[in-house]
């Protein structure tokens, strides 16, 4: 799943600078991450919080409005647990407060140090994606595919089979409700989950989305109600791992 990283700065400069090293950074390393949001309004930070995505808040402290950086982590935190808060301030006398009010925040950069912001802020994101990534994981099982540019993170279960494409060394990935294109081998397919079994010379599909092994016809009927082709050999060896109907 990719990470949101939310920008709330009052100073346009600080702001587009904050902005630049983020964007600049995401774009070299292809990290699964983008800038969903950089405003000097905690407000509409406010009002995109939800705890169904991935999010990394880089908070200014003084906002110059109402609603201070600490005030507005704390109600982050209350609709999202699990996201990671970072404060970036001229005010080194407020670390004292994030433990106060239990905010749990990932890192606390001085502004008063801007030769240091450009790496403070890069092992910010390294540590970010190890956090949120290893938490998602633990939540539930995802693989990761190359496409493109980009590495995308699909939980497992999600996966109903993978199959060569027609391009040499590509491959397909079905989804119940979609598909996508990545470069790989179907042997290397087949160890990206446990779940996953080589049934054909070109098809790897998900023990657990199986539904129906027709072994008079060499085939596998996956939840969706697609059928795709299944060897011999592995028909017979899934009949012995999975409990489903048999013809």
């Amino acid at each position: 799943m990719m990470i949101d990283v939310y920008i709330c700065e009052d100073d346009v400069k600080q702001l587009e600078q904050i902005q630049t090293i983020v964007r600049r950074y995401l774009m070299i390393e292809k990290l699964d991450m983008r800038i969903a949001m950089a405003t000097a309004d905690p407000q509409a930070i406010l009002a995109e919080a939800d705890n169904q995505h991935q999010r990394l808040y880089l908070l200014d402290i003084e906002l110059g409005t109402p609603m201070n950086g600490i005030e507005l982590a704390q109600k982050l935190r209350q609709v999202d647990v699990n996201c990671k808060i970072v404060f970036i301030t001229t005010h080194a006398e407020m670390l004292t407060l994030t433990f106060k009010y239990q905010l749990e925040v990932l890192d606390f950069i001085i502004k008063d140090e801007p030769e240091a912001l450009q790496a403070r802020l890069i092992q910010i994101l390294n540590l970010a994606q190890t956090r949120l990534t290893s938490s998602q994981h633990h939540q539930a099982a995802y693989v990761q595919f190359k496409v493109g540019e980009q590495v995308r993170s699909v939980r497992a279960d999600e996966v109903l089979f993978i199959e060569s494409a027609q391009v040499p060394h590509k491959l397909i990935v079905h989804m119940a409700n979609a598909q996508f294109e990545y470069y790989g081998t179907i042997k290397q397919a087949a160890t990206l989950n446990k779940n996953f079994y080589r049934c054909h010379k070109s098809i790897v599909v998900n023990q657990t989305c199986i539904t129906v092994i027709n072994k008079r016809l060499h085939q596998l009927t996956v939840s969706n109600g697609e059928t795709i082709d299944c060897s011999v050999a592995a028909s017979r060896a899934l009949a012995k791992l999975v409990r489903v109907s048999k013809m």
